[in-house]
């Protein structure tokens, strides 16, 4: 087994890669706070039974000014209790928020998001899942960049989920170098792909998989929001077994215990 590296800034033993793979196969997420940035999440879902929801906030826009809804961030559209529902798979013991943003229309809007995310980080939240991407001129662009710089600054990992068209096509957040960008991957497999020299550099399995959805039921959907959650939920039992861990680390130990991408994992590479 490798040695232990030591921060040498604090001093402190750093665990092997072979001490992060063991806890990202078996962390539970116990501790850790994951935000569902997204359409709010239906925690009486039956799936969700044993989900452990912390909090509940909606945002919503009235006259240029943004309400912020305690307690309301049940879902509208379904989308984001498709998300937890596979975050609560890979990690179940994690603490999740439901930052409702987006719409009935799974829609929404730069600054609705922008808030979103800023209450996730103003209440400590480790780990920002964010299904969604943004694309167009630098005056909606520069604000996800604002809450993503500081993110990184708190120590807070973000993941977010890539264009389901083509990873290559730039969309934000998952195009910011500082961001866990995630593609899908056409594999029934519960590991993680890392593709080196793209700034969406990770995939998962996201085709065709079950989820649990607004009203009680499932669907069988298939997109990187969907992918998204299982890397964010893997960061969980990481963070888990080791909370000090910061997203520069992060990012390095992701790409380290990844399994290695290969063409037949998509039809478009």
């Amino acid at each position: 087994m490798a040695a232990a590296t030591t921060d040498p800034g604090r001093g402190r033993a750093w665990p092997t890669m072979e001490e992060v793979r063991e806890a990202a196969r078996h962390g539970t997420g116990e501790g850790v706070r994951v935000a569902v940035i997204d359409s709010g999440i239906e925690a009486t879902h039956p799936k969700l039974g044993n989900l452990r929801l912390v909090d509940s906030v909606g945002f919503e826009e009235e006259r240029g000014h943004i309400r912020v809804l305690e307690g309301e961030g049940h879902d509208i559209y379904g989308h984001g209790t498709a998300v937890a529902g596979i975050l609560h798979e890979v990690a179940p013991l994690a603490e999740v928020g439901s930052f409702r943003v987006i719409d009935a229309q799974c829609s929404s809007r730069t600054h609705l998001i922008c808030a979103g995310v800023q209450e996730a980080l103003k209440r400590g939240y480790q780990v920002l899942n964010c299904s969604f991407g943004c694309r167009g001129l630098a005056k909606f662009i520069l604000p996800h960049k604002e809450w993503a710089d500081e993110a990184w600054l708190r120590g807070a990992h973000v993941v977010a989920a890539c264009s389901n068209l083509d990873s290559r096509e730039t969309e934000w957040p998952s195009h910011f170098a500082s961001v866990i960008g995630v593609d899908l991957a056409e594999t029934d497999s519960e590991a993680v792909f890392y593709r080196p020299d793209h700034l969406v550099g990770y995939a998962a399995k996201g085709e065709n998989v079950e989820v649990p959805w607004l009203g009680g039921g499932v669907q069988y959907q298939t997109g990187t929001s969907f992918a998204a959650p299982r890397v964010a939920g893997i960061i969980a039992r990481i963070l888990s077994v080791y909370p000090e861990i910061r997203p520069p680390m992060m990012h390095e130990i992701l790409s380290s215990i990844a399994e290695p991408w290969h063409p037949g994992l998509s039809s478009d590479w």
